[in-house]
């Protein structure tokens, strides 16, 4: 046994100057690729935050019941100016229709235009007061009966 432990002594002694010199230069080569890795990294900007396509949208909802004095040309001009709503920054998506529902529920509503905004402000303070929305209104509101808006948050 005491053989064995001289022989792992010897051995640890043959580590030398070169050894000792291989290390450091190990040592030095990990320790700047590590520092190289981390200011490069650390150096570039910082990714764009994308938004969360899972996150709650909030949807404004407009029931729409048209006079019926509304011709096809007018209820063209609308379909149009309605669908030109979606230039409007803050607008993530836009669908104009009329009711197809076979219940017979729609209490004189015959159409609805439904927008998607990711958040109240894009609603509130660049849609809603947006020339191109006040020029819609302009057009819209005298060819109608009656309105319902409805926003929530899906």
């Amino acid at each position: 046994m005491k053989s064995n432990t001289l022989v792992k002594i010897h051995v640890l002694k043959k580590i030398g100057t070169t050894d000792r010199l291989s290390f450091l230069i190990l040592a030095v080569f990990y320790s700047l690729t590590f520092l190289v890795g981390y200011y490069n990294v650390t150096g570039q900007e910082h990714p764009k935050v994308h938004t969360n396509q899972n996150a709650k949208k909030l949807i404004h909802l407009v029931l729409i019941q048209f006079k019926s004095t509304v011709d096809v040309n007018e209820m063209q001009l609308v379909e149009d100016a309605a669908y030109s709503l979606q230039q409007i920054e803050g607008v993530e998506e836009l669908n104009f229709g009329k009711n197809t529902s076979p219940e017979g529920l729609n209490q004189g509503y015959t159409h609805s235009l439904t927008m998607k905004f990711n958040t109240a402000q894009d609603r509130d303070s660049i849609y809603l007061p947006h020339p191109i929305h006040q020029k819609f209104v302009t057009l819209f509101v005298p060819l109608t009966e009656s309105i319902l808006v409805f926003d929530y948050w899906e």
